[in-house]
């Protein structure tokens, strides 16, 4: 996600804090404005329009988010982008709707034939050409896999209630380090990936995701026992964090700041879902495992 006053170190002395709290409490009205409008559309789309409608604003979401990914990695081969973004949104669809073995197979020979192939349309600069094909191969999966696998949790039991929770993992433990990262972050996490974000400001992000935990149990997804709940956040929101950091480690190879505007306070879409394809993975491997173990 873009780089957040909730990941900031605090201002060094003598920085122009005021300018810094204008520019918090600015970014923090975007946010919550942009929230009071998509939470309850998202809300009428998880629980109560037909199936199809979540489906396809995820669908569509994943085409935006593999424009945005390959926007930045592919910038001047809009060949390279056109397939990567095709490739991207049918292993989005397949993710979604589950394919048997023959379909799934053929998908993944598709994308890495396919791929390998399109690169040699655009060979130069020969430097940069491993780079490309490899994010040919990977970002279909990144992007298509990952985030597919949130329409592929709605199709699941209870399945509303399981992509709130999702949704709960990725954006408290957001909202949690982002305000424990700008009110006590001294000590940086990862600074060679993304400079501002601190230890502080993680172990706030895991505390707003065990909230999830309590909230599901205690209320809108009674079925998760406690103890399977409060492991699932803390796994969940640390791969959600880790989701944020590799979005962090490709925007800084490829010298962006955010992955697009689309969202007013929260820029592109993949800098919006960079956790919640994580968390949402972890949910759904959940249900597919415990449903395998009995």
């Amino acid at each position: 996600m873009p780089e957040s006053a909730g990941s900031t170190l605090p201002p060094a002395p003598g920085a122009p804090k005021g300018r810094t709290d204008a520019a918090f409490v600015r970014n923090t009205l975007q946010r919550l404005a942009t929230a009071a409008v998509g939470i309850p559309i998202l809300l009428w789309l998880m629980f109560w329009a037909p199936p199809w409608g979540f489906q396809l604003v995820v669908t569509l979401a994943i085409a935006r988010a593999g424009h945005e990914l390959f926007r930045m990695t592919a910038p001047d081969a809009p060949g390279l982008r056109a397939w990567g973004v095709a490739a991207t949104t049918a292993t989005g669809l397949v993710f979604i709707h589950g394919a048997s073995p023959a379909v799934f197979l053929t998908l993944l020979s598709v994308v890495a034939a396919g791929g390998l192939l399109v690169s040699l349309n655009a060979p130069e600069p020969h430097e940069a050409a491993g780079v490309r094909a490899a994010w040919l191969l990977a970002g279909p999966l990144y992007v298509g896999g990952l985030f597919g696998a949130l329409g592929r949790l709605h199709t699941m039991p209870q399945g509303g209630a399981w992509v709130l929770l999702a949704m709960w993992f990725a954006w408290a433990s957001d909202t949690g380090g982002y305000f424990a990262g700008r009110y006590f972050g001294t000590r940086k996490l990862a600074p060679r990936v993304s400079p501002a974000k601190t230890i502080e400001g993680s172990i706030g992000g895991l505390l707003g995701a065990l909230s999830g935990a309590f909230a599901a149990h205690f209320g809108f997804l009674p079925s998760l026992p406690l103890l399977d709940a409060v492991v699932l956040a803390l796994v969940a929101g640390a791969m959600g964090q880790m989701g944020d950091l590799v979005e962090s480690l490709v925007k800084r190879s490829t010298r962006v700041k955010d992955s697009g505007s689309l969202l007013p306070g929260h820029g592109g879409m993949l800098d919006r879902v960079d956790a919640l394809m994580f968390t949402a993975t972890a949910c759904l491997l959940y249900l597919l495992w415990r449903a395998e173990l009995g």
